[in-house]
């Protein structure tokens, strides 16, 4: 024993002095996808749709597990059965789990994300990936604590064959055609073409169009039997229309499916909140490999495209949003003097319409055009045009058969263009480049520029990024232990150059300084074999990570302003695990504890109460006092997490198993961060304290309030039939609890308390402060979820048919929520509290009801 544990301590010490890291195989936690897995889950792979993936903003979410197609039946629980409910495993987020593709890191430096859309839809692309567990060691990089996920375009690691297949369903498209051969020719060539379309006018939420296509050509040529050359090129253009975030009394009105950012236009839907993706990808790999001895391989990637997300903007005319709060019953009831005829004329105009009036936007243009005036509206996307260069070379090399040796290095370079574009004018001529709220000029360079269709207006800048990051990883392994050690370590550099001299910022135009960053991670993995069926796990790792490009700079559309205590984030996470493997059943429990510090959370809104200067008049008028549009960041912020997670199967039988799943946790804020605003510094910020467009407000005390990232308790029973004759069906049910809104970070403030001078508000009820600051607990829900599957072997071809019915019973639940920042103190919160309905209510997040897929697949 002692002279293993010396053996890991002189490992350890190579590995410090090492330049860049190695990295081993750790076998319970690289999950290798055998065959037989594969067809299982199959079906399961195809059934993911971008609903499952993207969160309130678009953004890749709900990501751990999804893609870990492995005996993991946490995971694999995770992944297909909490999909659309965005649970996350250990409350952590999707910049925690690393993606590869051929070694080549996929998460962006602009979020820390992975672009799942630029694979989305390629079939067979997840069938020969690498899966670890959280925490586990990986063969290409260092890793996020949630894991990595590695995929490969190597065609002579696909299966080879035909496979065409057709799917329905009702979740974010509804048809899905697709086609994939895979062959090889003489002279040592491989090769993969993988083509898919899915489309749709209408997702579960109405007006959801979806429009996507995908191409994956892929061809490798091997020398001889250790080097091969791989190209390849993906292509998946997507185009969605997106869905809004409401109060309950919009879908108290209307329903679930509700989404007000569409109207009819000459009798079609047309949707005004559309993400377009569209970002081609070419990739070169060169893989060396002598048998199981020593791996080498190394990319270069190009990639090039665009992002663009439309909305519509306003500077001479009224909110067009059918939500917005003037066009809702509850405002009529909030006035002084209640006007029960609009309440009514209101709630029933909602009720049978409540869409987006193109018409009416068109009429305004119109009446704008005739009196010489430039356009009341607009619709323009906000776009971000990428550019990026990557090279990777990771290594792996077998010393012997106890020790193993992996390096990885990779180099980014990325150049993003962020503007403002002008898609249509809506019968208008042109439109004025000034701000919406303030008629700030977007550049006074070009004072009172009037835009057209396609120009670039509102905002305009650049960052360039680079990272270099490398990690040392060991292995090693004996009868009774396993252990893993490695360290990795990062440099990042952002600059941001405006060209844009914005009106009301002095460091809008020009180049920032370069902001370099530099961050470290360390590992230790240990496995202690018992017996052959026990095993115990201990997992520890420490990681830095550098704030990304949206963090840096916190109001990067109008400033070079760098965020204040600039800093690396930093993660501790430990997980302990005991697994006991028997004949017919399996258990596997863990332990998990993590803290994350130095975070940063930024976001915007239109707040009013920064004193209480002025009241609402008894002219029945609601009026904005001391209000601003401002952004919001929390700086300094430390998140604790918590928990434990168990599952355990059960065969009944060869045909009949019985699992359960339990993940409890709990997520809070451990400390009490500071928060700061931004707003245009212009005089009515000066008159509020804001100096220089920038007012601190001190400790926002949220210690102990709860995060919002899902339900933090999940509980699962599910029942699996396998028949012989290629069959198989499962029924599982799921019950979650324990989800909470956002809080509004503003109200836990001195500023929710005081005047601008600092006193504290006259007749302040510290009963009501605290009411104020409660945090809303989420319903808790259960879904019962159905699917099964038929396959039929036609001489050497398959026929496979798959069906999934998600909520069965039709559940209405909330996902998650955010409480409205609009009330910024406690004069403007005591009003909203008078009123018989919430004007500023919480916003909610909610799942869909009852949803299928099915597909209908043939390979030969």
């Amino acid at each position: 024993m002692l002279k293993k544990m010396n053996l890991y301590t002189f490992s350890m010490r190579c590995v410090c002095c090492a330049t860049f890291s190695f990295v081993g195989l750790y076998a319970q936690d690289t999950l290798k996808v055998s065959d037989t897995e594969k067809s299982k889950n199959l079906f399961h792979t195809i059934n993911l749709t971008d609903d499952d993936l993207n969160d309130e903003n678009g953004e890749v979410a709900n990501i751990a597990g999804i893609f870990s197609v492995s005996d993991d039946i946490y995971l694999n629980t995770v992944g297909f059965e909490y999909q659309g409910v965005f649970y996350r495993a250990r409350g952590l987020g999707a910049e925690q789990v690393t993606f590869l593709l051929n070694g080549v890191n996929q998460n962006r430096l602009y979020d820390d994300r992975p672009a799942w859309n630029n694979w989305g839809g390629v079939d067979g692309i997840y069938r020969n990936q690498d899966a670890t567990e959280p925490l586990g060691a990986a063969s290409k990089t260092f890793g996020g604590a949630l894991g990595v996920n590695a995929l490969t375009t190597r065609a002579s690691l696909f299966r080879k064959g035909t496979r065409v297949s057709y799917a329905r369903s009702n979740r974010s498209y509804q048809n899905k055609a697709s086609v994939s051969h895979v062959g090889s020719l003489d002279n040592s060539w491989h090769y993969v073409v993988s083509a898919s379309r899915r489309w749709g006018d209408e997702g579960y939420r109405t007006g959801t169009f979806y429009e996507a296509n995908s191409v994956m050509v892929s061809a490798e040529k091997y020398l001889d039997d250790k080097h091969s050359f791989t190209g390849s090129f993906l292509y998946t253009p997507n185009r969605r229309g997106a869905a809004g975030v409401y109060t309950q009394e919009v879908f108290d009105l209307k329903s679930n499916k509700y989404n007000g950012n569409w109207g009819y236009q000459n009798g079609k839907k047309r949707n005004a909140r559309v993400r377009d993706i569209e970002e081609p990808l070419f990739l070169l790999t060169h893989t060396y490999q002598n048998g199981e001895k020593t791996y080498w391989q190394n990319s270069l990637m190009f990639q090039k495209g665009q992002i663009g997300y439309s909305r519509i903007d306003y500077n001479g005319g009224l909110n067009p949003d059918p939500t917005y709060y003037q066009n809702l019953p509850s405002y009529w009831l909030s006035r002084n003097t209640v006007d029960y005829e609009n309440v009514y004329r209101y709630e029933q105009q909602f009720i049978k319409d409540g869409q987006l009036d193109w018409d009416f936007l068109y009429r305004a243009n119109a009446e704008m055009v005739a009196s010489g005036n430039p356009n009341a509206y607009v619709l323009y996307s906000d776009q971000r045009e990428e550019t990026r260069w990557q090279l990777n070379s990771n290594f792996s090399r077998k010393i012997n058969e106890r020790w193993q040796l992996n390096a990885s290095l990779d180099y980014r370079k990325t150049r993003s263009e962020n503007y403002a574009k002008v898609l249509d004018l809506l019968g208008g001529t042109g439109y004025l480049d000034v701000a919406s709220f303030t008629g700030a000029q977007s550049d006074v360079n070009y004072p009172d520029r009037i835009v057209t269709q396609g120009d670039r207006f509102k905002y305009n800048y650049v960052v360039e990024s680079s990272n270099i990051q490398g990690f040392v990883q060991a292995t090693y392994t004996s009868k009774k232990w396993e252990l893993v050690s490695a360290l990795g370590a990062s440099s990042t550099q952002h600059q941001r150059e405006g060209l844009y001299k914005y009106e009301n910022y002095a460091d809008a135009e020009g180049k920032s300084k370069p902001i370099e960053l530099f961050a470290l991670q360390g590992k230790v993995n240990t496995l202690y074999k018992l017996s052959g069926r026990n095993l115990l796990s201990f997992k520890s790792a420490y990681l830095q990570k550098s704030p990304s490009v949206k963090l840096v700079f916190p109001n990067a559309r109008v400033s070079n302003r760098v965020l204040n205590n600039l800093d690396t984030e930093n993660l501790w996470s430990n997980a302990l695990s005991y697994i006991r493997r028997g004949l017919n059943h399996s258990i596997k429990l863990t332990a998990y504890y993590n803290i994350q510090s130095n975070v940063t959370e930024t976001g915007f809104y239109y707040a009013e109460g920064f004193g209480t200067d002025a009241q609402d008049q008894p002219n029945d008028e609601l009026l904005d006092e001391n209000s601003l549009f401002v952004q919001e960041v929390l700086n300094g912020i430390q998140k604790k997490f918590y928990g434990v997670e168990f599952a355990a199967s059960y065969d009944v039988s060869s045909s009949t198993r019985v699992k359960a799943v339990v993940g409890y946790g709990d997520y809070t804020y451990n400390n009490n961060p500071n928060l700061l605003l931004f707003a245009e510094n212009d005089a009515v910020a000066k008159s509020l304290g804001f100096v220089s467009g920038e007012k601190d407000l001190g400790a926002a005390y949220i210690q102990g309030k709860k995060l919002s990232v899902g339900p933090q308790q999940a509980y699962s029973c599910i029942l699996e039939y396998n028949d012989s004759k290629y069959w198989r069906i499962k029924v599982s049910w799921n019950h979650f609890r324990n989800s909470f809104v956002d809080i509004a970070p503003i109200r836990y403030t001195n500023n929710f308390t005081q005047e601008i001078n600092g006193i504290t508000i006259a007749n302040l009820d510290r009963n009501l402060v605290g009411r104020f600051r409660t945090q809303e607990q989420l319903k808790n829900f259960t879904l019962i979820n159905l699917s099964g599957g038929k396959s039929w072997k036609l001489k050497e071809n398959y026929l496979s048919v798959f069906w999934t019915v998600q909520n069965v019973l039709g559940t209405n639940y909330k996902t998650g929520g955010f409480a409205s920042s609009r009330a910024a103190n406690y004069s403007e919160q005591y009003q909203e509290y008078q009123r018989e309905q919430a004007l500023f209510g919480n916003r909610y997040f909610v799942g869909n009801g009852r949803t299928f897929f099915t597909g209908l697949y043939f390979s030969f």
